[in-house]
């Protein structure tokens, strides 16, 4: 090869690599192009869960309260979780911004370094919670309870309200074979006579009783004042203290509106959950649903906290001032520290 060629040969590599150079740039810069307009054409998600039956989150999801609080351009989420802790194990994988749930999972996720925070009541209740026994169970107080098959729900709070019970008597559950069941698994373990008892709720209770023969033997009433709450993810609500305040906003619509709706809210609810119009009317009947986080709200999350701490469910007692958030109740005009 003469120095002429060698010259041309040396031309077209420069200009082969200036051209590789010239159109790799112009990808990449057409990719982070393409990257931003997805990024600003991409959908927000609000993901929101709760228990079966509850009902201003299910009126909130069906009749758009929710989708109308957040906007168009926000994807709303709203799942049905089998429990609590079902609930907090999704809230502690980042994958659901707000929910509703029973104070005792709440507490045991933030004492295990969840940033979850507490930002209002939903309902109370004493009647809706209760303990039932199988028919030839021979049960009729909670010390009858010792050598027996019970059934509860393992960190929810049925499994406090039972532990409350055993208190009263000086029982523990070493006294009796205690069955880890799902409210929804309880009627079939009746059924099968499988179980003696089961501390539950309505209306499992009243299906139970209605379709295998069992009774009521005592109610929450004296035992435990039972409370559900509001949650969300710390983290995220610091970011996004607007969607906290929107959220809740859908909740007090939804309220509003089945009391001024009831039977069609009920009737939402039976479709929904594919149960009787008698057992979701007696659940709602059972509840008083209420967004405060006064002193009686505090006193009930202290009093779980030392039932936790003392059964050895928890290691640490998380403060009550760390779990609760009362900023997006006052900022709505709710009183909640009275």
């Amino acid at each position: 090869m003469n120095r002429r060629e060698k010259r041309l040969t040396l031309l077209l590599v420069v200009m082969t690599v200036l051209i590789t150079v010239f159109v790799g740039c112009g990808k990449n810069k057409q990719s982070q192009e393409t990257a931003a307009v997805a990024e600003k054409n991409a959908v927000k998600q609000i993901r929101i869960m709760a228990p079966n039956m509850y009902f201003p989150f299910i009126i909130a999801d069906k009749k758009g309260f929710f989708q109308e609080a957040f906007g168009d351009d926000t994807e709303v989420i709203f799942t049905i979780a089998d429990s609590g802790s079902a609930i907090m194990e999704t809230m502690t994988s980042g994958e659901v911004e707000f929910a509703a749930l029973g104070d005792m999972p709440v507490i045991q996720a933030k004492a295990n370094g969840l940033d979850v925070k507490v930002i209002s009541s939903l309902f109370r209740s004493t009647s809706g919670y209760q303990l039932i026994a199988a028919k030839d169970s021979g049960i009729k107080s909670i010390s009858d309870l010792k050598g027996k098959r019970v059934a509860v729900m393992s960190g929810s709070t049925n499994h406090k309200l039972f532990l409350k019970y055993l208190d009263s008597e000086n029982l523990t559950e070493n006294d009796m074979e205690v069955v880890y069941l799902k409210n929804k698994d309880q009627l079939a373990a009746f059924v099968a006579n499988s179980v003696d008892a089961a501390v539950t709720q309505v209306p499992t209770s009243t299906t139970i009783e209605a379709k295998a023969g069992a009774y009521e033997v005592v109610d929450a009433n004296g035992y435990d004042d039972i409370l559900t709450v509001i949650a969300g993810n710390n983290e995220y609500m610091k970011e996004n203290p607007k969607d906290a305040k929107a959220f809740l906003q859908a909740i007090f619509k939804a309220t509003d509106w089945i009391e001024n709706n009831k039977e069609e809210a009920i009737q939402i609810v039976v479709d929904e959950m594919g149960d009787s119009y008698e057992n979701v009317e007696l659940y709602y009947n059972t509840r008083t649903f209420e967004y405060s986080l006064d002193d009686s709200v505090k006193m009930a999350l202290e009093d779980t906290i030392s039932y936790l701490y003392d059964q050895g469910t928890i290691k640490s007692e998380p403060k009550v001032e760390d779990i609760v958030d009362s900023t997006y109740l006052k900022e709505l005009g709710v009183n909640s520290d009275e």
